[in-house]
C-alpha cells in the first residue's frame, strides 16, 4: 500500500467489474490504519455519481475498508441513531491518493436497533449476467453477506455503538489539536 497518514485527503472510487467508475467520493479523511483495516472520515464529502449527479454527505460517518474481506462499512451518525451500511464489494487498494474497489452490488442496510435489509438483489442478478461475474466472484459475494449476517447476530466491534462513538470522539480531539 502506498503511504497514507492520519488526516491525508483522499479519493474513494467504486467500479463496477467491467472497469468503469461507478461513484466517487471527494476529499475522505483518512483516520487510522493497521493490519486489518483502514478507516475513513466522511464529513461533508462530495458525491458524484457514474451518471455525472452529485450531491453532498448529509451526516458524518466513519468508513472501514477491510484489507481482506469482500465487504466494506460506513458508520453513519444519523438524527435517529447510528446505522450502518455495508457494500459487498472487493477488497480495496490504493494508488495514486485513491482508495479503489469494485462494487458488487449488493447491500446490507443495519438499523439503529440492529435489524438489516439486504438491498439491490435485482441489480446483483442482472449485473451479474451482463457483467459476466465469475463463480468465484459470486461464492466471495454471499460468502461475504453470510458474513456480515455472522456478525450482525453477534455484533463485532465494527457494529457496537460505543465502538463508533469512542473512534467519532477521538477523531474530534486529534481535529481539534
Amino acid at each position: 500500500m502506498n503511504s497514507v497518514k492520519p488526516f491525508d485527503k483522499v479519493l474513494v472510487h467504486a467500479y463496477k467489474q467491467n472497469g468503469s467508475l461507478y461513484r466517487s467520493w471527494e476529499k475522505a479523511i483518512v483516520f487510522k490504519e493497521d493490519e486489518e483495516v483502514l478507516i475513513l472520515i466522511n464529513e461533508d464529502v462530495v458525491i458524484t455519481e457514474f451518471n455525472g449527479r452529485k450531491w453532498r454527505t448529509n451526516e458524518p460517518a466513519i468508513w472501514f475498508f477491510f484489507k481482506k474481506e469482500w465487504y466494506n462499512i460506513i458508520c453513519m451518525f444519523k438524527e435517529q441513531g447510528i446505522n450502518y451500511y455495508c457494500n459487498i464489494a472487493s477488497p480495496y487498494i490504493f494508488e495514486s491518493k485513491t482508495i479503489k474497489y469494485i462494487d458488487y452490488d449488493l447491500d446490507i442496510k443495519v438499523f439503529n436497533d440492529g435489524s438489516y435489509k439486504i438491498l439491490d438483489l435485482k441489480e446483483f442478478n442482472r449485473n451479474r449476467i451482463s457483467y459476466s461475474y465469475s463463480r468465484t466472484v459470486i461464492e466471495k459475494v454471499w460468502e461475504s453477506v453470510d458474513k456480515l449476517k455472522e456478525k450482525l447476530k453477534k455484533p463485532t466491534k465494527y457494529f457496537l455503538h460505543e465502538f463508533a462513538q469512542d473512534l467519532w470522539e477521538e477523531y474530534k480531539k486529534m481535529k481539534t489539536k
